[in-house]
Formats: structure tokens, sequence, C-alpha cells
């Protein structure tokens, strides 16, 4: 399972088993490479199509295609591709509410520091964020954002993508809640730092499904007849 943090005193995690509860478009075509608190995370998206994202390193993966979320692992040697449909909205309402993972719920202001920060060879300008969490905890934390037009897409789409996994608005909340001006973002704390940013199109075989799709209901059918259980 893969999983990135926002986070600031408590523990903030989308655990990316891949679940998309509305479809939507990519903003325009690119590549960036994210660090959070536990990973390094690749972000690549088409212009109105596909978006991957995992975890350098690793060769499993989340891919969204014709808006459906799909997991790609490596089983034994080979492709298993699993369409999650809505699994993990279950999952992640169960993890929330028994207070395994908070995510944040309501921005409660953005102040802008008046200081610049370079990150990527970018500048930004930094904001201070209070936040309240799902658990109702607040926090604060500092953000580096910018007007610069690649991030504000690849922003767009990585607060797409986390606001489908988390089956939540937290994410849509946090994108209104940045100034007008600049949202593009550089860092979040420590959780989240853009490191590299590409504008050229990825090959539309980084998006590809190498395996016919399952879902869950076909899973346990096949469990059923492997174990000779019957359906009532």
């Amino acid at each position: 399972m893969m999983r990135y943090c926002f986070r600031s005193g408590t523990t903030v995690c989308v655990a990316m088993a891949g679940c998309l509860a509305a479809p939507f478009a990519a903003v325009a075509s690119g590549t960036a490479v994210v660090q959070t608190r536990q990973d390094t995370a690749t972000l690549s998206w088409q212009t109105d199509g596909p978006v991957r994202l995992g975890r350098q390193g690793q060769k499993d993966y989340v891919v969204v295609r014709d808006g459906k979320p799909y997991t790609v692992t490596y089983k034994m040697g080979g492709p298993v591709v699993m369409e999650m449909g809505g699994l993990v909205q279950g999952l992640s309402a169960l993890t929330q509410s028994q207070g395994q993972y908070t995510l944040p719920d309501h921005v409660n202001s953005v102040r802008d520091l008046h200081k610049t920060e370079t990150i990527a060879g970018i500048q930004g300008h930094v904001y201070q964020l209070n936040y309240t969490d799902t658990q109702g905890k607040a926090h604060v934390t500092d953000a580096v954002l910018t007007d610069q037009a690649a991030v504000v897409d690849m922003s767009t789409t990585y607060l797409h993508t986390l606001q489908a996994l988390m089956s939540s608005d937290s994410a849509q909340r946090l994108a209104s809640a940045l100034p007008a001006q600049r949202r593009g973002i550089l860092r979040i704390g420590q959780d989240f730092t853009l490191q590299s940013i590409s504008t050229q199109t990825p090959p539309a075989s980084q998006f590809a499904l190498p395996a016919k799709p399952t879902n869950l209901q076909n899973l346990l059918e096949g469990l059923q007849g492997l174990t000779g259980m019957q359906k009532h």
C-alpha cells in the first residue's frame, strides 16, 4: 500500500490503494517528482487524460483512466491489475473513524509571511496555514506557493487525485483556500516538497494497463471457486 502524507504534529496520511469518487481530467501534461515525509512520489499526467502516481523504486502504482482507478501490482513476476471501485472508500472511512489516519478537514486561515523561498529552481512565497483535521485538532504549518503555470497545473492534478483517493472534499477545500494569484504548491511543511517538474508529455505507455483488469467481485468469485464455496 502506498502512503502519501500531509501532517503537522499528528499524522495526516492518504492510504493510496486507489479509489475515485468521480471522473476528472488532468489540466495539462507533465511529470513531477515530489518528496513526502516517507516517500518520493512520481506523478505523471496527460492533458484531459490519464494520471499515474507511484513511489520511486517501486514497481506498483495507481493509474486513473476514463475516470476509473486501478492499482497495478506485481506478484510472482507478473502484473495484477485491479479496478478498485468503492473498496477503498470504505477502507478510508473505516481507518479515519478508528483514528488511524487523520486528514486536513478545514483550512481556517492562510497568511502571507512576506518571505520568499526557492524550491526546484522556482521562487515561491511563504504562507502560514492554519487548519483543522478530521479529528477536530488544530494545526499550523507553512507552505511555499507560486503562480508558475506548470506548478499550478501539477498542483491541480495532484489535489484532484488526492480528493478522489480520500473520497473527501478536503483537498478541494485546501485548493480553494489558497490565494487565487498563487495556487501552485512548491512545499507544504516537511510533508510535500517539489523536487522537479517537466512539461514534456509522458508516453502513453506509462498509462497502459499491463494486464486485464479484475475487480473485487471477480476476485471473490474466484476465491469461492477455489475453496468450493457456493453463493447463497
